[in-house]
């Protein structure tokens, strides 16, 4: 396999970043208009920065892509998949329908795409888990529908749901051994 980026995507809550931990590579840490949760680390999670900041960067040409998620701004930037794409090291990444698309068109074959599915129930505990309130969990989880219909378009998709988490982290180290 000649892949460069592997793209998680999937509805909020659903493992994405779990199961991007689990593949132990080098992540693209992308960037965000929202303020840091209890524990996250700007540089580490993700870059933390202003809208405006952020708004800047889109105007200048600096984001591959950027979408409004539930009243903040998520990007990526052009450098950071331009430098995977030159890189010799296999990165991953979390990113919505939209970006992987974007990250598809860009790299082509060298982008594979990962679906994270669970049940909305699923997610809802793993949110009520975390701590979010009735309202946040309402607000993560209003675009559930369309983002199970857009894994469609992934090149594989791993059930993480119905307690099946830890199988598909074994999955995914197993793919670790393949790129």
């Amino acid at each position: 396999m000649n892949i460069a980026l592997i793209v998680f995507q999937g509805p909020s809550a659903s493992g994405k970043t779990t199961l991007q931990a689990a593949l132990e590579l080098p992540r693209i840490v992308t960037w965000t208009s929202r303020a840091p949760r209890s524990g996250e680390v700007d540089g580490v999670d993700y870059h933390f920065t202003s809208r405006s900041t952020l708004e800047t960067m889109m105007q200048e040409g600096k984001m591959l892509e950027t979408s409004e998620y539930r009243g903040h701004l998520y990007g990526t930037s052009r450098s950071s998949i331009e430098e995977t794409a030159s890189g010799n090291e296999v990165r991953s990444i979390v990113l919505d329908a939209n970006g992987a698309q974007v990250a598809r068109n860009l790299l082509g074959n060298r982008a594979l795409t990962v679906g994270v599915s669970a049940s909305r129930a699923e997610c809802e505990q793993r949110l009520r888990d975390r701590g979010s309130d009735e309202q946040q969990i309402r607000t993560r989880l209003a675009g559930y529908d369309e983002e199970i219909a857009a894994l469609a378009e992934c090149d594989l998709i791993i059930r993480s749901g119905e307690g099946a988490l830890e199988r598909a982290s074994e999955i995914v180290r197993a793919l670790h051994s393949m790129v």
